[in-house]
C-alpha cells in the first residue's frame, strides 16, 4: 500500500473550494435579484428586518431567577386592548425584601411606599429577542449595583412574551405606557431618566421629546447608547449594507420601503425638542452603528443647545458624549467598561444615595 501524494490532496481542495466559492457568489447574486424584488411588491416587509422581532427563543420569563437575576420581579401592563407587554423590575439594593402575595401587594411594598430619594431607570433595548439577552441582563444589573437605583426593563408589542405586532407609533406608546405607570404610581416622586440602546435610543429620544411637551411630567435624563441618525442612514451603514449599497437600486428602493412603512426614527430631528440633559455613548469600533452617528448627533445637539439659549427656551437641554476608544466594546458591551457609571454620575446621575 503506498501513501497518497501530498501534490494529489490539491487538486481535490481546489475542487471542494471552487465550489463553495460558486455557491456563495451564486446566492448573492440571488438575494440581490430577489431583495429588490421583495421592496417593490411588498415594501412593508422591511419591517422584519428593523424590528427582527420574530427571533424569540421561547423561553419563559416569568422566572428571572432562572436567568442568574437575583431580587427581580416580572409583571405585564395591558397598554392596549390587544396589547400587553412584560416587565422586569430589579429592585434597588437600598431596598429590603418583603414578602407579597400579589402584584398590586409587590408594588404597594416595592414602589408607592418606597423612598422618594431612590431614582428610577427605564431601559429600552434595541432590536431582536427581548429582555433576557446577556446585554440587556448586564446593563440592567450594572445600573442597579453601581447606581443602586430601581431598574424597569421591558420587550415591546411583539417581542419577548409581548402581545401585539411592532411599528415605530407602536414602540414609543409602549414606551410612553411604561413611563407614564411609573411616574403615577410614585405619585411623581421619583426622578426617572431614560435610557435607550441602539433602535431603543431612538424610541427613548421621541419619549423624551415628548415628556417635554408634558408640563405635568418631568423626565431626569436620557441616556442613548450606540444611537443612530435616522433608521435609513443606519441602513446605508450597517455593515450588512457594503454586500448591497453600491447597488443601484439599495438607496431608493429601501427610503421608498421605510417611507410606506411609516418607518423612521428621526433621532437628529427630535433633538431640537427635548429638555433635560442627554448623553451619547459610542463605541468607535462599532460597525452595526457606526460611531459618527454620535459625533453628528452631537454637533446637532450642540447647535440645538446655542440655539435654545438664543431663543431663551428648553433650559434644561444640554448634550455630552462618551467615547469608548478600541475597548472592543463593539454594539452592545458597553456595559462591561468599568469608567461607564463614574463617567455617567460625572455628568448626569447622582453621585451618591
Amino acid at each position: 500500500m503506498t501513501e497518497q501524494s501530498p501534490n494529489r490532496r490539491w487538486p481535490k481542495f481546489r475542487t471542494i473550494f471552487t465550489k463553495i466559492s460558486l455557491g456563495i457568489v451564486g446566492f448573492y447574486i440571488l438575494v440581490s435579484l430577489i431583495l429588490p424584488i421583495i421592496l417593490i411588491v411588498h415594501p412593508t416587509s422591511i419591517g422584519h428586518i428593523v424590528f427582527l422581532n420574530f427571533l424569540k427563543p421561547g423561553i419563559n420569563f416569568t422566572q428571572p431567577e432562572k436567568f442568574g437575576l437575583d431580587r427581580v420581579f416580572n409583571f405585564y401592563l395591558n397598554v392596549e386592548p390587544t396589547v400587553r407587554v412584560g416587565v422586569w423590575h430589579y429592585r434597588s439594593p437600598l431596598v429590603a425584601d418583603q414578602s407579597y402575595t400579589t402584584d398590586q401587594d409587590y408594588f404597594q411594598k416595592y414602589l408607592v411606599s418606597q423612598s422618594s430619594a431612590i431614582p428610577i431607570v427605564i431601559y429600552l433595548h434595541g432590536n431582536a429577542f427581548d429582555r433576557s439577552l446577556f446585554n440587556r441582563r448586564g446593563i440592567c444589573e450594572k445600573l442597579r449595583k453601581e447606581l443602586k437605583y430601581d431598574v424597569f426593563t421591558f420587550d415591546y408589542r411583539g417581542y419577548g412574551d409581548s402581545t401585539g405586532e411592532p411599528t415605530e407609533e407602536g414602540l414609543i406608546t409602549d414606551a410612553r405606557y411604561v413611563y407614564d405607570w411609573i411616574h403615577n404610581i410614585t405619585n411623581g416622586q421619583r426622578k426617572i431618566y431614560i435610557w435607550g440602546q441602539s433602535l431603543g435610543s431612538a424610541v427613548a429620544c421621541q419619549l423624551a421629546a415628548r415628556l417635554s411637551d408634558d408640563e405635568s411630567k418631568t423626565l431626569a435624563g436620557l441616556v442613548m447608547e450606540a444611537p443612530f441618525i435616522n433608521l435609513h442612514q443606519a441602513l446605508q451603514t450597517h455593515y450588512l449594507a457594503l454586500l448591497f449599497r453600491w447597488q443601484p437600486w439599495y438607496y431608493g428602493l429601501t427610503e421608498k420601503a421605510l417611507h410606506k412603512s411609516k418607518l423612521a426614527f428621526q433621532t437628529r430631528g427630535h433633538l431640537s425638542n427635548i429638555n433635560c440633559p442627554c448623553v451619547l455613548l459610542h463605541s468607535d469600533d462599532d460597525y452595526t452603528i457606526p460611531y459618527a452617528h454620535s459625533k453628528q448627533l452631537l454637533q446637532a445637539g450642540l447647535s440645538v443647545r446655542d440655539h435654545n439659549k438664543k431663543e431663551k427656551k428648553l433650559f434644561h437641554f444640554t448634550i455630552d458624549m462618551i467615547s469608548f476608544h478600541s475597548n472592543g466594546y463593539g454594539h452592545s458591551l458597553i456595559y462591561r467598561s468599568p469608567k461607564l457609571i463614574p463617567a455617567l454620575k460625572h455628568i448626569i446621575f447622582d453621585e451618591d444615595l
